[in-house]
């Protein structure tokens, strides 16, 4: 048994130094010369995690994805065309507070304001109107600014759909960012639970983030 813990701990680590690689490679390194791009626009995403995101879009077919940091807008797009190839008629919200020139795509709305608005979460709330929603967070990254997206937004992920959290998956983050935010988030939420579906991949910015509403 030791030496099955002492082989498990020197894996995890190694796969923790893998992350830490790969992180850097995709997001630090070049300037985002790494990112990867679709429709010829940077997504600020690794590719492990857009494979996840397509499998949940295709899963559980939401009417409705709300999105919380647009920054180019790749993202954005690519959300709205697996929407389109799961076969139903979703739309994806976005919100970031810089106001820039984005990609035009039938199937995005773009807000700009702050996702911690109470104002723009209620006019959200009056687009969706009962729709079947997901909702994913990568935007101001700081533990208070994720706090207040998880108390507002929250509420509008729908049963059986997810509340992904970005950025959870290192121990700086853990600490004092959307890990944080999200740790102290589960203890007070019973309607949702953690699902490990970056394992299935090893690494991606989205681990320990995946929260399904029951």
């Amino acid at each position: 048994m030791r030496n099955w813990r002492e082989w498990r701990d020197k894996r995890n680590a190694i796969l923790q130094d893998i992350r830490e690689v790969m992180y850097w490679h995709i997001h630090v390194n070049r300037n985002g010369k790494n990112w990867p791009n679709w429709r010829n626009t940077h997504i600020v995403k690794m590719p492990n995690d857009l494979i996840l995101y397509a499998e949940a879009i295709f899963e559980n077919k939401p009417d409705f994805i709300v999105e919380t940091g647009t920054r180019f807008g790749g993202s954005a797009m690519f959300f709205a065309d697996m929407l389109g190839l799961a076969g139903g008629k979703g739309r994806v919200i976005t919100i970031d507070v810089a106001a820039r020139a984005m990609p035009v795509h039938p199937g995005v709305e773009y807000i700009v304001g702050s996702s911690s608005d109470p104002a723009i979460v209620e006019g959200i709330k009056r687009t969706i109107n009962g729709s079947n929603v997901m909702v994913t967070l990568d935007s101001d990254h700081s533990e208070r600014h994720v706090r207040r997206e998880l108390r507002l937004l929250s509420p509008l992920v729908t049963p059986g759909q997810f509340l992904v959290v970005e950025d959870c998956y290192s121990r700086s983050e853990v600490l004092h960012g959307p890990g944080c935010a999200k740790e102290a988030f589960m203890k007070d939420n019973i309607d949702f639970v953690e699902e490990p579906r970056i394992n299935k991949y090893l690494f991606g910015i989205t681990r320990g983030g995946w929260l399904r509403r029951q």
